[in-house]
């Protein structure tokens, strides 16, 4: 079976528990992400939850959440067609009184060489982009 991963990193001053609020405030990631352009969920964060999920001029996608590891990780899915999308999110210490923001993409599915050439560069610019617009909105004032 074919498979594409991605990996994008970042830190921040901005403390673990409030980089979980807006992580895991669903309806306000296209606020900061610019590759989501409306996104909401069935019921509170948890594992199991369902939701829909829009990237900009796409169709809405079916948005699962299928593990979380509060406040430090969380992995969502979501079916393209013939192919699966695995978003894993992080946070962690980054050893020097930071925060390290991790977000990896893993697509699976016989149409992933397809999606890939045509996803792959959106996800190079946007999901660099969206860890840096968190870490920003994170370490703003109120």
């Amino acid at each position: 079976m074919a498979t594409w991963e991605f990996e994008a990193t970042t830190t921040t001053a901005a403390g673990p528990q409030r980089l979980w609020e807006l992580w895991t405030d669903v309806d306000g990631w296209s606020r900061w992400h610019p590759g989501i352009a409306a996104a909401s969920i069935d019921g509170p964060f948890a594992t199991g939850v369902t939701g829909t999920s829009r990237a900009p001029g796409g169709p809405p996608s079916t948005l699962r959440i299928v593990e979380v590891d509060a406040p430090r990780a969380f992995v969502s899915e979501t079916t393209l067609r013939m192919a699966r999308l695995r978003f894993d999110h992080e946070i962690a210490p980054d050893g020097a009184g930071g925060t390290r923001l991790t977000h990896r993409v893993r697509m699976t599915g016989p149409a992933t060489p397809v999606f890939r050439r045509v996803l792959g560069p959106r996800f190079g610019k946007r999901l660099p982009a969206a860890l840096e617009a968190l870490a920003a909105l994170a370490a703003a004032p109120d």
